[in-house]
C-alpha cells in the first residue's frame, strides 16, 4: 500500500500521506497503479463534467474539464510533454537532445506544444456528440497504461534520473498488472473502450519506437510527452467514432 500512496502523490495532488521522503524502491512499485491514478482522475473530470453539462456550453466545459485535469495531476506530465517537445523537435545530436530536455526553460517548440495540447483536448471535447465519460476515463487511464509500457519495455537514455528509479524497480510483472487495471473500465463502457485501448496501444508503441530512435532510450520526461499525446489522440480519434459514425453509441 506505501508504493501506491508514492505514486499516487507523486502523479496527483492527493496526498494521503504526510511523507515526503520515499524510497526508490517503492518509486518502482508503484509503476503498476498508474491506470488506477487514471481512474482517480479520470473520475475527477467526469465530476467537473457532471457538474456544468447542465450549463450547456460545451466548450467552456471541455476547457475546464482539461484545466481540472492539469490541476489534479499537478502538471508533471504536461513538464514532460514541453520538455520533450523542446528535445526531440530541435533537430540536434541524441546527447544535445538530453541536455535540451534536461534545461528548466520552456523553449518555442515546448510553449506550442502545451498549446496544441490545450486547444485540441478541449475542442475534440467539445465536439464530442454524446456524453463524456467513457473517454473522461479513457484518455487518462490509457495514456498511464502507456507510461507503464514506457517504463518497462524501453531501455532508459540516462545513466541517472528521477524516471530511472521506476525503471530500475519495477515488479517484473508490471506491464501486465497494469494491463488488467486498464482494461477493466471495458466491463462498464464495452467494446469502444476496447477500440479506444487497441488505438492507444499502436500509438504508444510508435511513440516509444520514435522516441528511442531519436534519443536512444526514454526519459522520464518522453513518460509524460507519451500519456499526453495518448490523452488528446484519444479525445480526438474518438470524436471521429462518435460524430463519425463509425460507432453508435
Amino acid at each position: 500500500m506505501n508504493s501506491f500512496l508514492v505514486g499516487l502523490q507523486f502523479l496527483t495532488r492527493i496526498h494521503i500521506s504526510n511523507e515526503t521522503v520515499w524510497k526508490d524502491e517503492e518509486f518502482g512499485k508503484s509503476v503498476i497503479w498508474f491506470p488506477v491514478y487514471g481512474w482517480i482522475i479520470g473520475a475527477f473530470m467526469c465530476l467537473i463534467y457532471f457538474l456544468l453539462k447542465p450549463l450547456d456550453m460545451p466548450y467552456l466545459t471541455a476547457f475546464l474539464i482539461v484545466l481540472g485535469e492539469l490541476f489534479i495531476s499537478g502538471g508533471t506530465l504536461a513538464d514532460g510533454l514541453m520538455d520533450s517537445s523542446d528535445g526531440l523537435f530541435s533537430g540536434r545530436s541524441r546527447e544535445r537532445c538530453l541536455e535540451i530536455m534536461k534545461d528548466s526553460l520552456i523553449g518555442s517548440f515546448g510553449m506550442l506544444s502545451i498549446i496544441i495540447f490545450i486547444n485540441l483536448y478541449t475542442l475534440s471535447l467539445g465536439s464530442i456528440d454524446g456524453l463524456l465519460y467513457p473517454i473522461l476515463i479513457a484518455a487518462p487511464t490509457l495514456g498511464r497504461l502507456n507510461l507503464v509500457i514506457s517504463i518497462c519495455e524501453y531501455p532508459y537514455a540516462r545513466p541517472y534520473g528521477m524516471g530511472k528509479a521506476f525503471s530500475a524497480y519495477r515488479p517484473k510483472h508490471a506491464v501486465a498488472i497494469a494491463s488488467v487495471f486498464a482494461l477493466l473500465p471495458a466491463l462498464y463502457f464495452g467494446f469502444l473502450y476496447v477500440m479506444l485501448a487497441g488505438a492507444a496501444l499502436l500509438l504508444g508503441l510508435y511513440l516509444n519506437r520514435w522516441i528511442v530512435g531519436k534519443i536512444g532510450g526514454t526519459t522520464g520526461d518522453t513518460y509524460g510527452f507519451v500519456n499526453q499525446v495518448t490523452e488528446v489522440f484519444l479525445a480526438l480519434l474518438y470524436v471521429l467514432i462518435t460524430r463519425g459514425n463509425v460507432w453508435h453509441m
